[in-house]
Formats: structure tokens, sequence, C-alpha cells
């Protein structure tokens, strides 16, 4: 396979000193016998050359040309047939006073961007971001690494560039419910974010949290149901929206994404969701794992218990525990005092709805107190950790999982209060919008087939 390598590299040899000059011809490989391999022009004036996971670099340039010539191999110094090749090691090839320099990447690394709680134009008490700046911060993660300068630096693999592969927003969107605060409607948030990525060709993928579907109640001061007309119409738009994006990136994953639900008639059915990227399983919640589906009459609504969708989950996870995975959903595990609330549909003031018919995972039991941790645990918690820890991907015994809604970064280890072992790392993203932490997100490295490797929060 004959390669078009664009850069040139031209030595002043007076100075000793190797100048980079991009130009339109240079020197071109033919590489073994069934060996497919991408090239980009690096800006800093070196051509990567990256090669599938495991390709063996002795034997792999069996013949050179310069400028669309055949030259004899053994005129360039160091001969590329014969001189040892390392992955991510800079290698410079002379010929007729001119060097081209290239480096050897191995396809096993891949990065993605965490960030949450956009909540466009919501403004203040929310900390709210803009339109143009939500805009700005897509462009620059969109472009991060593409100028050939490192944005973090990676103890995993210290020579590699970080670039985008993936993106991802973990909920609260924008405005309650909707552009304006109730229309359902999400295109301030879409046109800012998702339409953007779709210019850039870069999977883009969002949940819904709570300002985006209805919490069963909204707060003390105003205790009626979060379901109202309007309500129920936004949450179907909100899930509307989320599959209909889904949809249009569908093809870009290894496998297509498979909905969660309880398999019976809702008008509003959290729809969570799971797909395969780059031989890695993403686990993606709606709000969370254990947000209630619920039929909606002219006069009254009925909630359900979720049951139906952790089992068809633990199903999955059953199905699938050989592939490396990672875990999302809005609300975190740990970070936040009042954190264990939402765990148990509660407002600010201990009101939620219970489930028509029984619930072995407390949606929501009678006499439970206020954000009271126990329960949260023994009902939801332990049981949803369980299931996640039968997936690949653990590192050391940790299931990785990534968070918003606190609007601060945080680190946190939620430990099985049953003491078996189940463990989950949840990394809390800090909001974009956050006045003392802006412009925030995690930049993650994934190694292909093993999931997460390294975390580093930085800003966009």
């Amino acid at each position: 396979m004959k390669l078009r390598l664009l850069t040139t590299f031209s030595i002043l040899w007076m100075s000793l000193a190797v100048v980079f000059a991009r130009g339109t011809q240079g020197m071109t490989f033919t590489f073994a016998s069934g060996v497919n391999a991408t090239v980009e022009q690096n800006a800093k004036g070196f051509t990567t050359v990256t090669l599938p996971a495991g390709t063996d670099l002795s034997g792999l340039i069996t013949e050179v040309w310069v400028d669309n010539s055949y030259v004899d191999a053994d005129q360039v110094t160091p001969n590329p047939t014969t001189t040892k090749l390392n992955y991510d090691e800079l290698k410079v090839f002379t010929y007729d006073n001119k060097a081209y320099g290239f480096r050897f990447v191995e396809d096993v690394w891949f990065c993605a961007v965490f960030f949450s709680d956009c909540h466009i134009n919501q403004g203040s008490g929310h900390d709210g971001t803009s339109q143009a700046d939500m805009t700005n911060i897509m462009n620059n993660i969109i472009a991060m690494g593409k100028d050939g300068n490192k944005k973090v630096t990676f103890t995993a693999a210290p020579n590699l560039v970080p670039k985008t592969s993936i993106i991802f927003c973990l909920g609260d969107i924008d405005q309650d419910k909707g552009d304006n605060g109730s229309s359902g409607t999400h295109d301030n948030f879409l046109n800012c974010t998702a339409e953007v990525a779709k210019t850039a060709g870069i999977p883009f993928i969002f949940i819904a949290g709570n300002h985006d579907i209805s919490p069963d109640y909204w707060t003390g001061d105003n205790p009626d149901k979060g379901v109202t007309s309007s309500g129920a119409n936004a949450d179907s738009k909100t899930i509307s929206a989320i599959k209909n994006n889904n949809s249009y990136w569908n093809s870009t994953f290894d496998e297509g994404i498979e909905y969660f639900t309880t398999g019976n008639s809702r008008d509003f059915e959290p729809s969570h969701f799971t797909f395969k990227f780059k031989d890695v399983r993403f686990y993606c919640s709606n709000c969370y794992w254990f947000q209630k589906p619920y039929n909606r009459s002219w006069t009254s609504t009925t909630y359900y218990a979720p049951d139906n969708v952790i089992n068809a989950l633990n199903t999955f996870v059953d199905n699938h525990k050989e592939e490396a995975s990672v875990w999302m959903q809005h609300y975190p595990w740990l970070a936040g005092s009042d954190c264990n609330r939402w765990w148990l549909d509660q407002n600010d003031v201990g009101l939620y709805i219970p489930a028509s018919g029984s619930s072995i995972y407390g949606s929501c039991d009678s006499g439970v107190g206020q954000n009271d941790a126990d329960f949260a645990n023994t009902k939801k918690k332990n049981p949803l950790s369980d299931i996640m820890m039968k997936a690949g991907g653990k590192v050391d015994g940790k299931v990785q999982h990534f968070s918003g809604h606190y609007h601060r970064f945080d680190d946190k280890t939620y430990e099985n209060t049953n003491n078996n072992g189940s463990m989950v790392r949840d990394y809390t993203v800090a909001a974009p919008g956050n006045s003392s932490q802006t412009n925030n997100a995690y930049v993650v490295l994934f190694k292909r087939g093993e999931g997460v490797k390294e975390v580093i929060q930085t800003q966009f």
C-alpha cells in the first residue's frame, strides 16, 4: 500500500539544525501487504502514521518514494526498510539533503471529553452558560491536539497528543424543560453543541438531567408534581431529542444503540441506553437508572417502579461481562450534601411520589426519612453497584463512572455497604458556567478493549 505523506523537512546544514517545512510532495512508503494505515500531517512538521493495534513494525516498510519517484532505500539515511522502528518515537529520514520526519503510533488509545450542566441561557443561580460561550467551548474541545500541542499529558501514554474522539454531556442541558423554560424544545442547546459536533464529524452524546425531565416534585415552595400537562410534553420532547441525536451517530459505533425500557406502553420512558465505541461499552442513564416511567391521564399521573428497567440492565450486563465498560448518569453517587434525596426521588423537604405497585428498589417506600443514606444505599446504590461490577473495564477493582448535577469537580468512590467489594469510582464534573471553575471538563484516556486508563480535569 502506497501512502502519500505530504510533509517535507529541509536541513540547513550550515547551522546543523533541522527546519520543518511543509510542502505538497514528500517521502512515501510502501507498507507490507495487508497493513492498513492512516496518515496525518502535523502542524509541527512531521507526519503521524497510525497503524492497527498489534502491527509488527519489523519489515513494515518495503519501498521508499520521494516526490512520487522510486528511490533506492540504501540512499536514505537511515535505510527505512532495515532500520528499527519504535512506536511513539520520532524517526527522521534524510535524502538528497532533505529530512522527512515520521511518528508511528498504534491505534489503541482514544480520548473522550465529559462536561455537564450547561444550563444554556438559564443565567444566575444555575451557573448558566450562554450559547456563544458554549459554542466556543465545543470548538475548543474539537480542536484539541490538532495543532500538535498537548492539552493534557497522560502518564499512561506520555508521547500521545490527545485528540477528541467522542464528547459527552451529562444532563441539565438548558432551561427547565426547554429553551424558554417550558417549551420542551432544546434548539439553543443543540445548536451550540450537537450541530457543532456534526460539522466536525465527532460523535456527541448527551443524557437528560433533572432539569430536562421532570422530577416527581420540584421544591418545597412549589410542591406541585413536576409532571403537569406541559411537563409531560416536555419530557417526551427531551427523550425524542436524545434519541434523534443518537440516531445520527449510530452508524459510527461498533455496535448500535440499545435502549433499556419497561417493555410496557408508557407515556414516558426514561430510555436509558448503551452502545459500543472503539471496543469499549458505554452505559448511559437519563437522569439516573431509577428514574420512574409514568402514564398520564387528563386528571392524574401514575408512576411505575423502574424494576423492569433494572432487570433488563442486569440481563444485558450478564451477556456482556467480558466487555470493558464505562458508566454515566446525571446524579452523583456521593458528591453533594443532599445527594441521597435525589436517589430517593425526594425534593428539598422530603416530598416524593410512590410508584404504583411494589418495588424492590424503594421507589419509594413510605416512612423514609429525608435524605436517608442507609435506605438509598440498601435499595438503590448497592444493587446497582453489584450489577455494574459484573462488567469489565474496572480500574483497581473499581467501576469507572461519570456524573454531573453537583456543578463542581469531585472524585469519590462508593463502596457497597454490604461489604461485598462492589466499588464505584465516580468522577463528578463541574458546570462550564461555574464562576470559580469556568469552562471545565474531564479529558479521559481510553485504551481499546480495556476502558478508562486516566482522567484529567481541564479547561476549554
